[in-house]
């Protein structure tokens, strides 16, 4: 299985302090059967250029690379990991160069994920993410939509651009109250949603949490949707 969405990389964001951190994160994935992690520490651009952090991502990838190395080379069997960012959404996205757009999505996929707005969304909002597809060839997957889901204005429009390919994740902690619960499997169930991850940002109050959902979704729709909502980043193409 496949965590979709994570802060594990250290010191990046207000997720991992450390290494040490992000490796005890890591095992505890591991013991929950995950063996994929999409790394995606937060990107704001009006706080830095995407270059500057491209390049501290590269470092903090470095030092964890490194730390697993030691950990692994001990016995330990840590999932692999997926380099990607969780983009904090801004009208003039779809304007990045085409190469740094290529460099801040997941893996070597187009799949861009995208924090969106909690205000309702306006028609710009839609526009923007209309032209990452048309014009950039991107594919934004929007992070953690139980958060979003009343910001989204104009449903039919944003029906339309998930049936041209937009991608949709949830938090597993969407299925922790019995109202945000029902309202997940409806979207579920109308194909409003594509992958799920933790959204694990520590070891404290954001524990990665992975098997209570997978518990969830096999209860209520059995072990074929865990293995679409769980799916690799190497099967996920749109």
């Amino acid at each position: 299985m496949t965590d979709w969405h994570t802060h594990i990389l250290p010191g990046m964001d207000d997720g991992s302090r450390d290494a040490e951190e992000s490796l005890d994160m890591l095992a505890a994935l591991a013991d929950q059967q995950v063996s994929e992690v999409v790394m995606t520490p937060h990107f704001y651009a009006q706080a830095e250029s995407p270059a500057r952090f491209l390049k501290r991502r590269r470092k903090a990838q470095e030092q964890l690379a490194h730390a697993i190395e030691s950990r692994t080379a001990e016995g330990a069997e840590l999932p692999s990991c997926v380099a990607g960012v969780e983009v904090y959404y801004f009208d003039q996205l779809w304007q990045l160069d085409a190469e740094e757009l290529r460099a801040l999505c997941i893996g070597s996929s187009n799949i861009l994920m995208v924090e969106m707005p909690e205000t309702p969304w306006e028609t710009r909002v839609y526009d923007t993410l209309e032209k990452l597809m048309y014009r950039k060839s991107v594919t934004p997957l929007i992070a953690h939509v139980d958060r979003c889901m009343d910001a989204i204005t104009d449903s039919q429009a944003f029906d339309r651009l998930i049936a041209d390919g937009l991608l949709v994740q949830l938090n597993t902690a969407a299925f922790e109250g019995m109202r945000s619960k029902r309202k997940a499997f409806r979207w579920m169930k109308s194909g409003r949603v594509h992958r799920i991850g933790s959204d694990c940002h520590n070891m404290q109050n954001r524990k990665p949490d992975i098997a209570s959902a997978v518990r969830t979704v096999q209860k209520s729709l059995g072990e074929e949707a865990v293995r679409f909502y769980f799916a690799p980043v190497s099967e996920t193409k749109r």
